[in-house]
């Protein structure tokens, strides 16, 4: 739980640095971003395809393997690239990697405790114990963690009186 909010607060800060496609693609002189610049995996969330076309439509997405999406002989950017999306409410993980580079049980062993985190996190959030406010929830009070908790603590107690 407080990995889950230290990382929301780091999202939601304002200032944080600048992420990567915005120095590679927006910088007006054309500088590179600071190193590294290329990161070994790269993680693509692709979207919720179970609500891309209606039920009740006349299409649907095809069973069928896409293919690949490049020459598998061309060079990566990324030593592994994990493409994500939910399709039929279930998310989908496809990895990929050069067998050149990683055994094909090193990166299923990864990609298996990755899904034990992904439950983790979820058995986390669906608990009673879930849940909570950061200060990015309360912008304009410009409070920090141990403040808002007194502020939160006192409520609650001076609503069981």
């Amino acid at each position: 739980g407080a990995a889950l909010m230290a990382v929301k607060e780091q999202l939601r800060r304002p200032g944080r640095p600048l992420d990567y496609g915005v120095w590679r693609y927006l910088s007006p002189d054309g500088a590179s971003c600071p190193e590294p610049c290329q990161p070994a995996l790269i993680f693509n969330y692709l979207g919720q395809f179970d609500s891309s076309l209606p039920e009740a439509s006349l299409f649907g997405l095809a069973p069928e393997s896409q293919g690949h999406s490049r020459d598998p002989q061309a060079l990566r950017r990324h030593v592994v690239e994990i493409n994500g999306r939910v399709l039929s409410g279930q998310l989908r993980l496809d990895w990929t990697y050069s067998d050149q580079c990683h055994r094909r049980e090193t990166i299923a062993q990864v990609a298996e405790q990755t899904m034990a985190a992904l439950r983790s996190l979820i058995a986390h959030c669906t608990s009673s114990e879930a849940g909570g406010y950061t200060p990015s929830d309360f912008p304009q009070a410009n409070l920090s963690q141990a403040a808002l908790n007194q502020v939160l603590a006192q409520l609650q107690t001076s609503g069981e009186g």
